[in-house]
């Protein structure tokens, strides 16, 4: 399967050691790309040079030229909203795009089953956020220590939206609990 420079092949998962290899996804709650290439791309972001076209939310935000052996990473940490967010600009989708799907690289460390990595929208105008997903820590959606690579979730029910708003957002409960964030594509889906 064909992929852009910017993100790692799909359905890779990259382990720093070999426990509990057999085990992926632990709980099957988020799923893999299996064609990169399928819709019409809107955003890619690699890290390389800083935070590129997305924002950092606040404090609780940091780049990394390099971490965990990638090369431009993005670190989200704690529980406090935007503040440990990196945020998409306004994605315009005049292009009849009913859906977005957001194909992403993530790393967990010392996120336990009451810390979360999350994916929120947001539409047009608004200052609201709407939680899309959220995956559990603490091996009940991914393991710590382990590089999810091409991690999609699709965002529907965008028919009468003009843009949307991507949020990535650590929900731990303290400076440990760490998201690693290493590429980050955005594209557009059709309706059918």
């Amino acid at each position: 399967v064909p992929t852009t420079p910017d993100m790692p092949a799909p359905a890779t998962i990259v382990l720093e050691d070999d426990e509990n290899k057999d085990e992926f996804p632990p709980s099957g709650a988020f799923s893999f790309v299996d064609d990169t290439q399928s819709g019409v791309l809107l955003l890619s972001e690699d890290f390389s040079t800083g935070y590129g076209t997305f924002a950092s939310g606040g404090h609780d935000v940091s780049h990394h030229s390099s971490l965990k052996d990638r090369t431009g990473v993005v670190s989200l940490q704690d529980g406090n909203g935007d503040a440990s967010s990196i945020l998409s600009p306004p994605i315009d989708l005049h292009g009849g795009y009913s859906a977005v799907r957001v194909a992403l690289s993530f790393y967990g460390l010392s996120m336990d089953d009451d810390d979360e990595f999350c994916i929120d929208y947001g539409v047009d105008d608004s200052s609201e956020w709407t939680e899309r997903t959220c995956f559990v820590g603490g091996d009940v959606d991914f393991f710590n220590k382990v590089w999810y690579d091409g991690v999609a979730v699709e965002i529907d029910g965008l028919d009468d939206v003009e843009t949307v708003r991507v949020r990535l957002r650590c929900q731990g409960q303290d400076n440990k609990d760490d998201v690693f964030i290493d590429a980050v594509e955005i594209r557009g889906l059709l309706s059918s």
